[in-house]
């Protein structure tokens, strides 16, 4: 499985199909001062129990937690609910390097809010189902 060209593809879908993010899309955090919209991923991997469902993973499978900041509760839900759109239920596509991902699932994750920073984050998980090479 290849996970670079996953996350190659996965980064560079996000900026061009959420543009509301511009190039604010960061592995793990965001610098501090970035303005909101933002948003944040973190690769769960494939033996996680922090995923759909609510248990590991299947074979062949890759998950991203994701983590969008916004100003507004409104506006962290919208953009969840419009990533969610664009990424649950992809049909097969081929993504490079061979790369094949026969399907996608989501779960919604608990929202939070950061007192020092005055940011509203909404949380979910991205599968994706990944062919065999």
């Amino acid at each position: 499985m290849d996970t670079n060209a996953l996350l190659a593809w996965f980064v560079s879908d996000v900026k061009a199909s959420m543009t509301a993010f511009g190039d604010r899309v960061f592995p793990d955090f965001a610098p501090e001062k970035t303005r909101n919209p933002c948003l944040v991923y973190q690769l769960v991997g494939d033996e996680s129990e922090a995923t759909v469902d609510g248990g590991p993973t299947k074979d062949g499978t890759l998950a991203y937690q994701i983590r969008i900041y916004a100003g507004t509760r409104k506006e962290a839900n919208a953009l969840r609910d419009a990533f969610r759109a664009r990424f649950e239920g992809l049909c097969p596509r081929t993504i490079g390097g061979g790369q094949r991902i026969e399907g996608s699932a989501w779960g919604d994750l608990a929202d939070t809010y950061e007192n020092e920073t005055k940011d509203f984050g909404a949380l979910g998980v991205v599968e994706f189902h990944l062919a065999a090479p």
